[in-house]
C-alpha cells in the first residue's frame, strides 16, 4: 500500500527538491489556466472536487493544460449538473465529460481499479482520494489539488511524485503496472517525448520485461489504435514515435 504525502494547509512548504506554493498561490496559478474560471465559477460546495493528474503536473511546471481532469469524492452527477451543459456519461467507470464555454472537463468518481487479466479493462469501485491516486500510471500524474472548501489549494501527492517532477523522471506506481495496462507503455513514450522526461531505471526495466513478455498483445486493437492516434497528435509526433521505437 502506497503512503500519501500531504502538503500542509495554509502554509508554504519547501519540498526537498520542489517548491510547493502556498495554497492561495497554487489556486492563483490554476485560475490563470484558461479553462479554470468557467469551472471554478460553477463548482458546488459539495461534494469535494480535486484537480488531478496531468493538469496539476503542468501547473507545477508552469505549463498551461488545455483540459482539466477532476476527481469527485462522491457522486460526480451533482458536479456535472452544476457545471451545466450536456454531460456524456460512461456508466461502467462512473465518469462523465462536460462541455462548458468551449472547454471540456472530465469528471470521475474517486475509485480503485482491479484487473481480471492482463490487458483487460479495469473493474472499478468507489474509494477515497488516496486510493484513486495510487491507481494511476506514473508518479508525476498522481498529484491532486483541492478546488474548494477548507482544503482549497491543498496538494496531495504519492511518494516520489514531487522529486520525480523535479528530476524529470517517469516512475510507475507498482511492478505490475505495464502488465495490468500495457497502454502505459505507449504513454511512457508519449509523456517522455512531450515533457522531456526519462523513465527511472526500475520503470525502464519493467517496461522492457513487459515488452519481452508480449504485454502489448493482450490489449485490443481498438485500444492500441486509440493510443497511437493520441501519440501522433503530440506537438512533436516524430519525436514521440522515435521514443516509442526506442
Amino acid at each position: 500500500m502506497l503512503r500519501i504525502e500531504l502538503a500542509p494547509r495554509r502554509s508554504e512548504r519547501e519540498h526537498p527538491t520542489v517548491n510547493i506554493p502556498a495554497p492561495p498561490d497554487l489556486l492563483a496559478r490554476i485560475r490563470a489556466v484558461p479553462a479554470a474560471p468557467p469551472l471554478l465559477a460553477r463548482l458546488p460546495a459539495r461534494p469535494p472536487v480535486q484537480l488531478v493528474g496531468g493538469a496539476v503536473r503542468d501547473v507545477l511546471l508552469n505549463r498551461r493544460p488545455l483540459e482539466l481532469d477532476l476527481v469527485v469524492e462522491g457522486d460526480p452527477d451533482r458536479v456535472a449538473a452544476a457545471l451545466g451543459g450536456t454531460p456524456r456519461v460512461h456508466d461502467r467507470f462512473n465518469t462523465a465529460s462536460v462541455l462548458v464555454d468551449g472547454f471540456r472537463y472530465d469528471l470521475a468518481r474517486a475509485r480503485t481499479e482491479s484487473y481480471s487479466r492482463p490487458g483487460a479493462l479495469p473493474d472499478v469501485k468507489p474509494a477515497g482520494l488516496v486510493e484513486d491516486l495510487s491507481r494511476r500510471d506514473f508518479s508525476v500524474n498522481a498529484i491532486a489539488v483541492a478546488l474548494g472548501g477548507e482544503r482549497a489549494g491543498e496538494l496531495t501527492a504519492v511518494p516520489n511524485a514531487l522529486d520525480d517532477l523535479e528530476a524529470k523522471r517517469l516512475r510507475v506506481l507498482h511492478d505490475r503496472s505495464f502488465i495490468d495496462d500495457p497502454t502505459r507503455l505507449l504513454r511512457l513514450a508519449r509523456y517522455g517525448a512531450r515533457l522531456g522526461f526519462s523513465p527511472e531505471p526500475h520503470t525502464l526495466e519493467l517496461a522492457r520485461d513487459a515488452i519481452d513478455g508480449g504485454a502489448i498483445a493482450t490489449i485490443s486493437g481498438a485500444r492500441l489504435g486509440a493510443e497511437l492516434r493520441l501519440l501522433t497528435r503530440e506537438p512533436d509526433p516524430v519525436r514521440a514515435l522515435g521514443a516509442l521505437r526506442e
